[in-house]
């Protein structure tokens, strides 16, 4: 069945769902850059895309046994098997990001009715909108034509509304005959295709290829994109297009089920090609992290999100009475200071005052021994306590964006406090302090990611990483083999002085597992919710280190559309093919 898009009909829909929707906290994303490139040919050529998922197919089922037509595709792709479908693994979210950009902890999606549910702990509050890159090519690129080609009626009607035509077909067989028609009748600009014979098959037999049925029907569908991806060659315009053709899938499974946050259902492919690329798999590898914001969700301060350990006593691996030396290691991303109370000094600047985000010291004041992390202004300011005197050391932060932070403690016979602080593996800066009691340098608090009910004056709002603390006072040389090092910490030549590891992926209680055997894990409280990114490290890793998400193919369709995105999108997702411009594209003469 064909539809064709009507845009006040689409307005209208947008006005209606924005109207009645009901807020949510978002992520600025600055928009794509691209270089100064152009095609160097005699004739103008038209970049276009062809979007194609498989819903149901599990990356790493596919990499078992790769079939004939995506085999042959993957020698001109950037591909990988581990990409990552966002937490909420229902058709109707998963799809959702994958056209918004956006992460289920921002568009609330959970069914077909796309309209982001309720916050339950406000009702009342508003609950942003985002619309789908059809919308969004709409408005901003009109002359862009458009189509889909899907299984679902509720997806064309809904969330691809924004669509200039629209096709539904009841047999993943009808999908591809439809989809070579208007390669002869049509001149899209960008398309999207929706098979779902894999899902189907997975839902009865399970999401493996040891199910016979989920084979063939992988072997089928395979069939298909072999002949579209000859369909498409044989455009009478193909010599004067530039097609990037993407393959993914909205979701994985486990079993025969899909839905929930398990790594098998979020498992994915990406498969990126185009005819000059060169066929590389991306190596980038998955870095889970939790934000840390808000407050205690008294007065007019919202409810947020921390971490505490168990009590470790005051004599615990993380005491400096007791090790007398600490290296402290964590990845943190600090974000705009745009939650405004009364008490907010510096709003939407990147400044935080007089608030302890992370230590084991529950109380700010010199009177209470310990060690913490302490907001002020642009800095971060480490506190050493021994409930009498006070050593500090205090560096400038990086803003808005990931860096690890590594800090040295050093006990100096019994009076003496030595402290370091490393960005990226750089000593930014050190100072020493005498007159400590470094006995007293103890307390029975747990560690505590977030904020401290009581004490902290600016909510603070912060994403952290890879946490970290060993016995030892590492030199600068140790801070970086331990940073870049390609082994597991637990397994390096680091593990025997390694007392503390976090890799900041709660379960869904929201325990976070301490790496360590026997070594305190840690609980969330709040909304909190699991996030993934592209691992960041101070590290030469190389062009092909790409983690490759669900938010991630709207910048991507975008950059290769030359459509520029907008802050006010909001965006969650890289772009990467920028890396690769050398194949593709060459200087302007």
């Amino acid at each position: 069945m064909k539809r064709l898009f009507n845009i006040k009909k689409a307005l209208v829909l947008v006005v209606i769902a924005a109207s009645s929707l009901v807020g949510c906290t978002k992520y600025a994303n600055p928009p794509a850059i691209y270089e100064d490139y152009e095609q160097n040919l005699q004739q103008p050529v038209k970049r276009k895309v062809l979007f194609i998922s498989i819903d149901g197919l599990v990356g790493q089922e596919l990499k078992k046994s790769v079939p004939i037509n995506i085999a042959e595709l993957l020698k001109t792709s950037k591909y990988t098997f581990n990409a990552l479908a966002d937490e909420n693994t229902s058709n109707p979210s998963s799809w959702m990001t994958m056209m918004s950009g956006v992460t289920y902890a921002n568009h609330h999606i959970i069914d077909e009715s796309y309209i982001p549910r309720p916050n339950e702990d406000d009702p009342h509050e508003n609950v942003a909108g985002y619309p789908s890159m059809l919308y969004r090519i709409a408005t901003v690129a009109p002359s862009m034509k458009t189509s889909v080609v899907s299984r679902s009626v509720t997806l064309n009607d809904k969330l691809l509304v924004s669509a200039n035509e629209t096709y539904n077909g009841a047999t993943d067989e009808d999908v591809k005959k439809k989809v070579l028609d208007l390669f002869n009748t049509k001149n899209s600009d960008f398309m999207i295709v929706q098979f779902t014979s894999l899902l189907e098959a997975g839902e009865k037999g399970g999401f493996t290829m040891s199910n016979n049925d989920y084979a063939n029907a992988l072997k089928k569908v395979d069939g298909y994109i072999g002949e579209i991806a000859k369909g498409l060659s044989a455009r009478k315009n193909y010599p004067n297009e530039d097609w990037l053709v993407i393959l993914t899938s909205n979701h994985g499974g486990i079993g025969d089920s899909y839905g929930g946050k398990t790594m098998e259902e979020r498992n994915t492919f990406a498969i990126f090609q185009n005819k000059n690329f060169k066929g590389v798999e991306l190596t980038g590898k998955a870095m889970s992290y939790v934000r840390m914001w808000g407050y205690d969700g008294t007065g007019n301060k919202p409810l947020g999100v921390r971490a505490v350990s168990d009590n470790l006593g005051n004599s615990s691996d993380y005491d400096l009475a007791t090790t007398k030396e600490l290296t402290i290691s964590a990845r943190f991303r600090f974000n705009l200071n745009n939650t405004i109370i009364s008490s907010t000094y510096q709003p939407n600047t990147y400044n935080y005052w007089y608030s302890g985000i992370f230590g084991k010291d529950s109380n700010t004041s010199l009177g209470t021994p310990g060690w913490m992390y302490f907001t002020w202004g642009n800095d971060l300011q480490v506190k050493i306590s021994d409930g009498v005197k006070e050593a500090t050391c205090q560096t400038a932060k990086v803003n808005g964006e990931w860096y690890t932070m590594t800090t040295v403690i050093k006990a100096i016979g019994n009076d003496q406090v030595n402290i370091k602080i490393y960005n990226n593996g750089t000593l930014a800066q050190e100072t020493t302090t005498s007159g400590m009691n470094v006995a007293n340098i103890k307390t029975n608090d747990p560690l505590i990611f977030g904020y401290r009910p009581n004490i902290s004056y600016d909510l603070v709002d912060f994403d952290v990483s890879n946490v970290s603390i060993f016995n030892k006072a590492f030199t600068q040389d140790e801070i970086r083999n331990s940073l870049c090092s390609a082994e597991e910490l637990t397994k390096s030549p680091f593990a025997n002085n390694l007392k503390g590891y976090w890799k900041m992926s709660p379960a869904e209680n929201g325990s976070i597992q301490n790496e360590v055997a026997g070594k305190s894990a840690m609980g969330l409280t709040g909304d909190f919710h699991s996030r993934m990114t592209s691992e960041v490290v101070p590290c030469e890793l190389g062009d092909n280190a790409v983690f490759i998400q669900a938010a991630d193919f709207f910048p991507q369709i975008f950059y290769w559309l030359e459509v520029r995105t907008l802050k006010d999108w909001k965006l969650e997702g890289q772009v990467f093919l920028n890396k690769y411009e050398v194949e593709f594209l060459l200087p302007k003469q």
